[in-house]
């Protein structure tokens, strides 16, 4: 096999998750709160009247109609994939050739490191400054240099929870020569979306999912807004029926549902800084501000909090430590008993430990 096999994927670790059994699980930064019961029902309505043997909708008009409806951005600048994971495969697949550059910074979303991988791309991951800060003048200047193809923003960076500022977010798409992906997983979080950017910038691309604040991460749906002719390329990549019924169906749910739905978020945006005020108080924890749905800090005692935690049955995602970093801790807002149980774990950890 080895003969057969591409040479950048030989190396490549595959990306596998094991379903995980726990009591609490905060590790993938999925909400805490399922879909409402009464929209369930609805959507098993909707399915009863549905004829399944034939092929979902190849350009899904009807969750583009609710999109919009969304966001306000026209149905000719939408496309939908089975989330971000897909749109960022798509996005490799239509503009990236063997031995092109892209940048993003580092720490953030795993996922642009892989596809482009898979892409035989040279990807340049511009390390934070100090504190987590990206350094925004590094990534210009290495997507400037080397005519990146494409350039990763996050916004808020998963994991870091750090939140670009427009000035700097301009200030890229007024230098580089890059398409520019705009990744606004959690912008629903933070509010100040940059998707009314997308009129004066053509090579801006934001990607968006109802994976995090609408609580649908088992439908797996994500969407890119962008101009007609970025949007246009990425439909020559994308499978005929990318997107089954059922996922089709539920997302439209939600999505004229959404004042329901979202009401959730001041509960976890809340939760979010009171679990933040206590981590605060604890010892040898260097915390940073989040505008998304998690908390990241880094610390010393990051493996014994880890498998603390695992021991009573709660998941979360430890970062390894690097020559330039301590390990480091990212959980998802639970609800706010799941929350209280952690806090009280560190704190026994933290203190024991001290």
């Amino acid at each position: 096999m080895e003969s057969l096999i591409r040479k950048n994927i030989q190396q490549l670790i595959a990306y596998k998750v094991d379903a995980p059994q726990f009591e609490i699980i905060v590790n993938a930064n999925e909400s805490p709160y399922d879909f409402p019961m009464q929209l369930k029902r609805k959507f098993c309505d909707d399915i009863c009247n549905t004829d399944l043997n034939r092929y979902p909708e190849a350009c899904f008009p009807e969750l583009i109609e609710a999109i919009t409806d969304y966001t306000g951005v026209p149905g000719e600048g939408i496309i939908c994939g089975s989330g971000s994971d897909e749109l960022i495969a798509m996005i490799n697949q239509a503009f990236v050739d063997p031995g092109d550059v892209v940048v993003s910074h580092s720490p953030s979303f795993s996922m642009y490191d892989i596809w482009a991988t898979i892409a035989n791309a040279r990807h340049m991951m511009v390390p934070d400054l100090p504190g987590h800060l990206p350094d925004v003048e590094g990534m210009i200047a290495a997507a400037c240099q080397n005519q990146a193809k494409l350039l990763y923003i996050c916004n808020p960076n998963n994991p870091t929870g750090y939140i670009f500022s427009r000035t700097d977010i301009i200030k890229i798409l007024d230098t580089v020569p890059s398409l520019v992906i705009l990744d606004e997983a959690y912008i629903e979080f933070f509010g100040e979306s940059g998707v009314d950017l997308l009129e004066k910038y053509p090579r801006l691309l934001v990607l968006r999912t109802l994976s995090k604040a609408f609580g649908l991460a088992g439908i797996r749906c994500g969407y890119a807004l962008g101009n007609k002719e970025i949007i246009d390329i990425l439909y020559k990549v994308k499978g005929p029926y990318n997107l089954n019924v059922l996922t089709q169906k539920l997302a439209v749910i939600a999505l004229k549902n959404r004042d329901a739905i979202l009401r959730n978020l001041e509960i976890l945006k809340a939760e979010r800084q009171k679990t933040m005020r206590v981590l605060e108080t604890f010892p040898g924890l260097t915390l940073y501000p989040s505008g998304a749905n998690f908390i990241y800090f880094e610390t010393e005692r990051a493996e014994a909090i880890y498998q603390a935690l695992l021991k009573r049955n709660i998941l979360i995602k430890r970062f390894i430590e690097t020559d330039a970093t301590p390990g480091s801790i990212r959980f998802s807002m639970g609800k706010p008993q799941e929350n209280q149980k952690i806090l009280d774990i560190i704190k026994e950890v933290v203190y024991n430990e001290a």
